[in-house]
């Protein structure tokens, strides 16, 4: 499970993971009821579902609804593998809530970041200045102090080079 702010490299880093080691990693895809965007392939960037699927179903974990009026979550089938090591982003809140259901084998690779190089990340991708202001509200609200008990955690640092970050994952999981 990847933890970190906006901008702080996540999604590459579990993109790289994926590339160069597709027979030990694989990337948890998740669900929502946004319409797709351009350049999104339904079954590997979410899977594209009406609002109705979320509504009570069993199968989903970590359920939310945005301020937007969009659903986002994730099924309880996908976080379940023997053939590999999955890959997902959650806030802290969710790695919490995946604990509570008893999910094993579960580690933290937590990514801090500055705020200045968080903004200049987040322009780099496109993001507006209003989704900049957004995002950077957000990560305030929902930053939370939570023990993670027993999960190993791995601290990764966003002014690493994803090469070095994919070493001490490497390392950690003893490849």
């Amino acid at each position: 499970m990847f933890v970190g702010g906006g901008g702080s490299g996540k999604t590459t880093l579990i993109a790289k993971l994926v590339e160069e080691y597709p027979d030990r990693f694989k990337k948890v895809v998740t669900c929502t009821s946004r319409p797709m965007r351009v350049g999104e392939v339904d079954g590997a960037d979410y899977h594209f579902l009406p609002t109705e699927y979320f509504s009570g179903n069993q199968d989903l974990v970590l359920v939310k609804k945005t301020s937007t009026g969009f659903y986002y979550g994730t099924r309880k089938s996908d976080l379940l593998s023997d053939d590999y090591h999955l890959l997902l982003t959650l806030r802290v809140t969710g790695i919490k809530k995946l604990v509570d259901l008893g999910l094993k084998n579960i580690a933290v690779a937590r990514i801090s970041i500055s705020e200045e190089l968080k903004v200049k990340r987040m322009r780099q991708r496109g993001d507006t200045e209003e989704m900049i202001a957004s995002r950077l509200q957000s990560d305030v609200e929902s930053k939370v102090e939570v023990d993670f008990g027993q999960l190993p955690i791995i601290n990764l640092d966003a002014t690493q080079t994803i090469r070095d970050e994919i070493n001490l994952v490497m390392r950690y999981l003893g490849y």
